[in-house]
């Protein structure tokens, strides 16, 4: 009896110790897959941040570029001499409004987030891309708002400095853009047409859309840049 309870104690502990090891393998090939997955998920989010980045980036100078233009503008309107050839004060109101729309990429953030996939992701990575996630929302809301392009100021603005007669021959290979001659400002109209309190205030809306667009984008720059860093640390091989 005591050596059948001796093999059968035996048997049990060996049996225990395949299934420990079986158990032990299953889980290392479970984590060499997520491991796996959780590199080509950070990969294919890496490379739509990046993206974004450069974008971002682009659109900050462009934004920024309008941004002085339209200052120039603001001192002329609000009194301030000039020594500025008419020409160049036109050009300055043509480059003031010429910032298109951002386009900032999010398909496969969201795709990744719906499918469950942030699971694969530590605490602190879904807190930046989270962070990250909450400001490129923001931005693309508040842009929305405040952006002037498409707003009756705007176009007011536009049609005054004969914005696309100087757009459409580079938009539209050469086409011409028909300005109305009672509507579009001439050299001796330019001055007092910048001088009106009126003129001031759509110049002024202007300004605070590029102002707000380049903060945002600042913003939003700053968390792609902490979630690039944050990959960068580690190795997902």
């Amino acid at each position: 009896m005591s050596q059948y309870l001796a093999y059968a104690v035996g048997e049990i502990i060996l049996v225990t110790i395949g299934i420990l090891i079986a158990l032990q393998i299953n889980t290392a090939n479970q984590q060499r897959i997520e491991k796996r997955e959780k590199s080509k998920l950070l990969n294919l989010l890496k490379e739509e941040i990046k993206e974004n980045l450069e974008e971002a980036t682009l659109k900050e100078k462009s934004f920024e570029n309008s941004r002085k233009k339209n200052l120039i503008l603001l001192e002329i309107s609000s009194g301030a001499a000039t020594s500025e050839p008419i020409d160049s004060i036109r050009k300055y109101g043509y480059e003031a409004l010429a910032v298109g729309s951002v386009n900032i990429k999010s398909s496969r953030l969201s795709a990744s987030k719906e499918s469950g996939q942030f699971s694969l992701l530590n605490e602190k990575e879904t807190k930046i891309l989270t962070d990250y996630e909450t400001t490129l929302n923001s931005y693309k809301d508040a842009s929305k708002r405040s952006f002037i392009f498409f707003t009756e100021d705007g176009n007011e603005l536009m049609i005054r400095f004969g914005f696309f007669k100087n757009a459409n021959p580079i938009l539209f290979n050469g086409e011409n853009f028909p300005d109305h001659n009672q509507l579009t400002i001439s050299d001796s109209e330019l001055i007092p047409y910048l001088r009106q309190p009126e003129t001031y205030r759509k110049l002024h809306k202007n300004y605070l859309s590029q102002t707000l667009e380049i903060l945002w984008l600042k913003e939003l720059t700053l968390y792609i840049n902490e979630a690039l860093e944050l990959f960068e640390k580690e190795t997902y091989d």
